[in-house]
C-alpha cells in the first residue's frame, strides 16, 4: 500500500511540476527561440527539470564520475548504455550541453514533450527509413553547430543489465561529421522504475553515470566501422563494470 501511495505522490508531483514548470518559462522560451539558434536555455531548463525529478524520490541517490574527462568547446557524439527511464535524467546531470534522440510520440506528451521541442531535442520513429535519415540530418545539423548529440546505440533499454550490441548510425554520424565519440555509462536506473511497472521500487537505489575517455576517430572509416562500435562497446562495458564495483558515495 505505501509503495502505490508512494508512487502516486511521485507522479502527480512529476506531472504537477512540470506543467507548473513549462508555464513559469514559456515566455522566455519564445522570446528567446529567435537568437539562442542552439537552444542552450531549453536545454538547461530541462537539465533543472530532470535533477528536480530525481529529488523527488527519497530513496533514490545519484553519483556522476569525472566529468572532468569530457573534453570543452567541441562537439561530441555520446554514446552511452540504456538501462532504464532515469538514463536521461543521469545524462542531465552532466555538466555539458547535449541533444538527445527521442521517439517522437514523447513529443507530444502534454508538456513534458513540449520542453523537448523547446530545448531542441531530435525526434525518432523507430523503425521508419524517413524518419531515421531526418534523425541522423538533424544531428548533423547540431554537430555542426558545436552541439553534442547523445545516443543509446542499443536502441532499446536493456531488461538484464546486459549491454546489447550498438547499432551503427551513431558511428557513421561521428566519421560523417569529424567528431569524437565519448563514452559514457550508466548503472542502477535499471532498479530505479523496473519496465513494465509503473510503481516505483521501494529499495534505495543509487543511480550513477561514468564518464570515459574520448575515443578519436582518426584512423577509422567506413571500411572498419565494426572496429569502432567493438571498441566503443567495450568502453561501455568497462565503464559499466567499474561503476558496478565502485562503493556507495564514492568520490566524484
Amino acid at each position: 500500500m505505501w509503495q502505490v501511495l508512494r508512487s502516486l505522490y511521485i507522479w502527480f508531483s512529476i506531472a504537477f511540476g512540470t506543467m507548473v514548470m513549462y508555464f513559469a518559462v514559456l515566455p522566455i522560451f519564445l522570446i528567446t527561440m529567435p537568437f539562442d539558434r542552439k537552444r542552450r536555455f531549453g536545454h538547461w531548463y530541462a537539465t533543472v527539470w530532470g535533477r528536480g525529478i530525481l529529488k523527488l524520490n527519497n530513496r533514490w541517490s545519484t553519483e556522476v564520475h569525472h566529468q572532468e574527462r569530457i573534453p570543452r568547446g567541441k562537439p561530441l557524439v555520446i554514446v552511452s548504455n540504456h538501462q532504464g527511464m532515469g538514463d536521461i535524467m543521469m545524462a542531465f546531470c552532466l555538466d555539458h550541453h547535449f541533444k538527445w534522440i527521442s521517439k517522437r510520440a514523447n513529443f507530444f506528451v502534454p508538456f513534458m514533450g513540449w520542453f523537448m521541442f523547446h530545448a531542441g531535442y531530435i525526434p525518432l520513429v523507430r523503425g521508419r527509413r524517413d524518419s531515421i535519415e531526418r534523425c541522423m540530418r538533424k544531428s548533423r545539423w547540431w554537430l555542426d553547430q558545436g552541439v553534442s548529440v547523445l545516443f543509446f546505440p542499443e536502441g532499446t533499454r536493456s531488461q538484464d543489465g546486459v549491454i546489447k550490441p550498438f547499432k551503427p548510425g551513431a558511428f557513421k554520424l561521428a566519421l560523417d561529421a569529424g567528431c569524437d565519440i565519448l563514452p559514457i555509462a550508466m548503472a542502477g536506473t535499471l532498479d530505479a522504475l523496473p519496465k513494465g511497472t509503473w510503481k516505483f521500487s521501494d529499495e534505495y537505489v543509487t543511480m550513477k553515470v561514468l564518464v570515459g575517455h574520448p575515443i578519436s576517430i582518426r584512423g577509422y572509416h567506413e571500411g572498419n566501422l565494426d572496429q569502432l562500435i567493438e571498441r566503443t562497446r567495450q568502453d561501455v562495458i568497462a565503464l559499466k563494470d567499474e561503476l558496478d564495483g565502485l562503493p556507495l558515495r564514492a568520490a566524484a
